[in-house]
């Protein structure tokens, strides 16, 4: 009988506790498949595997692979895995073997360069990667074993186009995420980056090839001109002529100069509040990535505690200026908030209305549309605030007293948008989908949730021209060009008045007990 290549892997595993498959998979001799599992156990550490005779061959790799030629990573040969282990994302129960989260870091097709069984046998394995991060020419070479339970190889970038030196480019630090079973908020990898995608992505703490630059950078909490900034530390830019938008020829290094201008404001939006951030690695023009964690903090950006969303990653907060600069060189263009604080992660102190104009609605519509909603807000006892979104249509934000549950704010939000739906239904649409707003202006309310996000004031959005998010008054809202009025080119003309039309923001949340009276007697009458 011929023996189980999976003995050990089974063996290894209680496959009634763990959800790792068991076997399975189907083997594909002429496209043969590979997959990197970035796997959090006892050390953060990155599973290469390679389908060959029916399994996937399983190395170890401590720092994950490199595009350096010069870097020899180690590579510890660990038991065959089943094919159907690639498909694999979780989290390793505690008390099982390799017990942490595993997300699919790589995946994609491999081909051997020679006889792939007797490159394996012979312990120098030469091949291709074609995958959505890994690319090009690559060896696995065994080394002389000095006693160890299990084989080190190493694994090795062949010199190709793909190569990059270290001190330029980490693959596995500018590109950290899943390359499968991305939620709706996210853009998949691309299939086939092309060598232009490591020529330009950057690794946060790792100087340019063209040269250093340090932008020295001011800061104040003050969300006014009134207060002088203060320096703080210097942030080290990699790339920093790099084109962020071709568009407008805006480059890495314009847009952490408008950052570090607009910091003062912007704090104020982003303090003690969880925070997503969308990165374009390639420009604006390239694969955007919806990011919600980080594996590690980093300067002026912190890692919440775990507790406040126990099912997920930790989230992340910017504590200071300083943190808008290392997210902008990791190359974040957009930050976006919770509606609720740290603090009181499960009562949210704001609820957010995003009117979303339908295909033929004139921008004339959504500024009268923009002022009916607040007047409507205003009959209801909720004073409102009103951004810019930076894309098509206006942010109205209403602050409330930290006093109800999500489900609670959102039904109250939802109520609200049929009512003004009802009262104005040549203007609003309170069901989503494009054929339900033409000509109309959908109201969103389920920017209201637990973990959804709007855009924060003053962030830089990531579409041509990059415009930006802006606190206005009502009274200029008549006088908008358009949502995209102001941009990183023309924001000096607007500093001026900063935070200046939200002034009264603090001293006006509510609590929701008289509106929800308010509503059942409005429903009650339209009846």
């Amino acid at each position: 009988m011929a023996s189980n290549p999976l003995k050990t892997y089974q063996e290894k595993r209680d496959f009634s506790v763990t959800p790792e498959p068991a076997a399975g998979g189907v083997a594909h001799p002429a496209a043969r498949s590979f997959v990197i599992q970035k796997h959090w156990a006892t050390q953060l550490h990155y599973d290469f595997r390679l389908e060959l005779d029916g399994t996937m061959k399983s190395w170890a790799i401590p720092k994950g692979p490199s595009l350096d030629s010069k870097d020899k990573r180690l590579a510890v040969h660990v038991e065959d895995h089943p094919i159907s282990y690639n498909s694999f994302e979780g989290r390793i129960p505690e008390n099982q073997y390799g017990a942490g989260k595993v997300i699919i870091w790589d995946k994609g097709t491999w081909i051997p360069d020679g006889n792939p069984h007797q490159g394996y046998r012979d312990g120098h394995l030469q091949f291709e990667l074609h995958g959505h991060k890994l690319h090009g020419k690559w060896v696995l070479i065994r080394m002389k074993g000095k006693g160890e339970k299990k084989e080190p190889w190493l694994l090795v970038k062949e010199k190709d186009p793909y190569v990059r030196p270290a001190a330029e480019f980490s693959v596995v630090d500018a590109m950290p995420d899943s390359v499968a079973d991305l939620d709706c908020e996210e853009v998949p990898a691309r299939q086939n980056m092309t060598e232009d995608v490591t020529d330009d992505a950057d690794n946060p703490g790792r100087p340019s090839s063209v040269g250093d630059t340090t932008q020295a950078v001011m800061s104040s909490l003050q969300p006014d001109l009134g207060a002088l900034p203060v320096p703080y530390n210097q942030v080290n830019i990699s790339h920093p002529d790099r084109l962020v938008d071709t568009y407008t020829g805006t480059k890495k290094i314009d847009l952490i100069s408008y950052y570090t201008l607009v910091a003062p404001f912007m704090m104020p939006h982003l303090k003690d509040r969880p925070v997503s951030v969308v990165r374009a690695p390639l420009g604006i023009e390239g694969e955007l990535f919806f990011q919600k964690h980080l594996d590690a903090p980093m300067e002026g950006i912190a890692l919440l505690d775990r507790k406040l969303d126990p099912k997920h990653a930790s989230l992340i907060e910017i504590v200071d200026p300083i943190g808008l600069l290392s997210a902008a060189q990791i190359n974040v263009i957009e930050f976006h908030t919770w509606n609720s604080l740290k603090t009181a992660i499960n009562t949210p102190d704001r609820m957010t209305f995003d009117l979303d104009p339908g295909a033929g609605v004139p921008w004339e519509m959504t500024q009268k549309a923009t002022l009916l909603m607040c007047a409507l807000l205003e009959q209801l006892g909720l004073p409102s605030f009103v951004k810019t979104s930076g894309g098509k249509g206006m942010h109205i934000v209403v602050p409330l007293q930290p006093l109800h549950d999500w489900k609670t704010v959102r039904n109250i939000s939802h109520a609200i948008v049929l009512h003004a739906a009802a009262m104005y239904p040549m203007h609003f649409v309170a069901k989503s989908g494009a054929q339900n707003r033409i000509g109309k202006i959908y109201i969103d309310y389920l920017r209201n949730g637990f973990g959804a996000t709007t855009v924060a004031a003053w962030s830089v959005r990531a579409r041509p021209g990059l415009a930006i998010s802006v606190p206005v008054a009502r009274d200029e809202i008549a006088q908008l060009r358009s949502s995209a009025h102001w941009t990183v080119a023309n924001i000096q003309t607007r500093l001026e008045q900063g935070n200046a039309p939200w002034n009264d923001y603090s001293k006006s949340a509510q609590s929701l007990v008289p509106v929800m009276t308010q509503l059942a007697t409005l429903t009650h009458l339209a009846k």
